[in-house]
């Protein structure tokens, strides 16, 4: 446990947080993510209340409680082992600050016109403050602040890795639908029963559009996925005589497991973006009924 000198230097650090106007704010108090250490962070707040994990921490005082995310110092894949940015193991990622009490928005004399606000996220009634600039994210529910994220500023977006997945459309963060039908393992009696469901709905409206997401597994053979995204799209168009040009077969990458997803997106609307779980090096790829280590690069 941390002890109570710095305990209350948190809590007063925290409660300036809260009045004084941060127009230049960048980090929290000197900690930047991507540019402070682990030995920053415990020089000025010494060790941490509980060790979520190696490279997580919690910091606990009377008033709020931090939590504080270091880089794995694998940079560029998916999966817990990696991170998403190119700096030095031990490095600051990221700042969560949870007051335990919410404390009014207008104490903090944010200068809101160099925040984007967004709602939704767990609950409809979350508003999201948006300071991408600085790398700030306030939670606000009935203009309470709920946390204080600090994560990466926009300068420092040349040591993010090249994104791996994701939507290529402007402003469709955040917007893509929810999966029409989601599927595993089935036979392809089966799997043309939830097809023909898909098409149905999307023959109910004109102009929809199908995309049809495939994921390998942590186990796999070569081309399994799109493989499989493509055979679901075949019998689409052949069998169910749905215009080729309104069905997109994707390879999503890999999961844990094998699994298919579909979507259906309105004229206009913003499509699916795949998610995968388990970076390409480490699926193990079946080859002769012979299992070996990907070694294909992120």
């Amino acid at each position: 446990m941390i002890g109570k000198s710095v305990a209350l230097f948190i809590l007063l650090l925290f409660s300036t947080l809260l009045t004084v106007p941060r127009a230049e704010a960048k980090g929290w108090r000197g900690i930047v993510p991507l540019h402070s250490t682990r030995a920053d962070v415990e020089r000025l707040l010494g060790p941490p209340s509980e060790k979520l994990s190696e490279y997580s921490v919690l910091y606990r005082t009377e008033n709020e409680t931090l939590t504080i995310n270091y880089a794995r110092g694998l940079p560029c894949g998916l999966g817990e082992k990696y991170s998403q940015w190119r700096v030095a193991r031990d490095t600051v990622a990221s700042i969560h600050i949870t007051p335990n009490m919410g404390s009014p928005l207008s104490k903090l004399s944010i200068d809101e016109s160099r925040y984007k606000k967004r709602s939704g996220g767990s609950r409809p009634e979350d508003i999201y403050y948006i300071n991408d600039q600085d790398g700030e994210t306030l939670r606000v529910f009935m203009n309470e602040v709920m946390d204080i994220t600090y994560s990466p500023a926009a300068s420092d977006e040349h040591l993010r890795c090249a994104r791996m997945t994701g939507s290529s459309h402007n402003n469709c963060e955040g917007l893509a639908p929810n999966a029409f039908d989601s599927y595993g393992e089935l036979s392809r009696t089966q799997e043309n029963q939830r097809l023909d469901n898909f098409v149905i709905a999307l023959m109910q409206q004109k102009g929809r559009a199908g995309y049809i997401i495939a994921y390998g597994g942590k186990r796999a053979r070569v081309r399994e996925a799109i493989g499989r995204a493509q055979r679901a799209r075949n019998y689409l168009i052949k069998v169910r005589s749905f215009p080729p040009d309104q069905l997109k077969a994707i390879d999503g990458g890999h999961r844990e497991k094998a699994s298919v997803e579909l979507y259906i997106v309105p004229p206009g609307g913003c499509p699916p973006a795949s998610t995968p779980t388990i970076d390409p090096r480490d699926v193990r790829i079946v080859i002769g009924g012979k299992r070996t280590k990907n070694r294909r690069s992120s």
